[in-house]
């Protein structure tokens, strides 16, 4: 129960802005649970977001412009920008242009680029554009501001195990190194199913969550490919950006489907 209780919190103390002061082991088991906990840390996050979607439509006249805003604001005000950050470290790397470890040091330089600012305007601009439509034509539902967050640490998990890291050394490297692959590939199949029997429970048999799964499977086979092509394996960057780049996919299957 102790080791469960400190996967809880580690989940929270590395991937989101809440604050945990407390020392906890960093053992296998706690770092495997780590990972087990965290897309229930996004189902969360989810949630809360789905909370305040539905006071500000029931209670408020908020336009749809703003309800994408604030989609969009408080995922990234609870993750404190670490994915975002991720992502930015990954388009100043790729656009680049330079080899692969030329890329891997950029990676590692805190300093932000033009193509890291292009690229995450980019990527903002087109998360707030396609949940604007969704809001606009009546597509988007709670489940959803819950189910894609669960989902893409899913995937980020799955990514993870599928790669060596691209360095010995960063905390990546020390997650991969304690991580029980096995148990977590079980736990996030589990993940999968629980979570998708909730989301049928709530849709009545809706098709539209078998999709979502099966375009993140295509997605993380494609991300995948790019990270083996262009880095040579994963970091804690390209972590934090496939949960990014993930989320603007599904939002857009959601909006041609849904």
């Amino acid at each position: 129960m102790k080791n469960i209780w400190h996967s809880i919190l580690l989940a929270f103390q590395f991937f989101t802005v809440l604050p945990v002061h407390k020392e906890i082991p960093l053992s296998k088991g706690t770092i495997t649970g780590m990972f087990a906990f965290l897309p229930w840390v996004g189902a969360l996050m989810g949630t809360v977001v789905a909370a305040t979607i539905y006071s500000l439509t029931q209670w408020t006249a908020s336009s749809d412009v703003l309800l994408a805003f604030v989609v969009v604001g408080l995922f990234a005000l609870f993750t404190g920008g670490l994915h975002l950050d991720g992502f930015i470290d990954m388009g100043d790397a790729y656009f680049s242009y330079r080899d692969r470890d030329k890329r891997l040091e950029i990676l590692d330089d805190p300093r932000v680029g033009a193509f890291g600012v292009l690229s995450v305007l980019f990527l903002i601009l087109g998360k707030m554009v396609v949940l604007y439509e969704l809001f606009a034509q009546e597509k988007l539902t709670l489940w959803m501001l819950v189910f894609i967050p669960l989902l893409t640490r899913v995937g980020m998990s799955f990514y993870f195990m599928s790669l060596n890291c691209s360095k010995e050394k960063g905390l990546a490297y020390f997650f991969k190194t304690q991580m029980e692959q096995g148990v977590l590939t079980v736990v996030m199949f589990i993940t999968l199913v629980i979570a998708l029997s909730g989301v049928f429970y709530v849709t009545g048999l809706s098709i539209v969550p078998l999709i979502l799964i099966i375009v993140l499977a295509v997605a993380f086979v494609l991300f995948r490919q790019f990270t083996l092509r262009n880095f040579g394996g994963v970091s804690g960057d390209l972590l934090g950006a496939s949960i990014e780049g993930m989320e603007v996919v599904l939002w857009v299957t959601l909006l041609l489907c849904a």
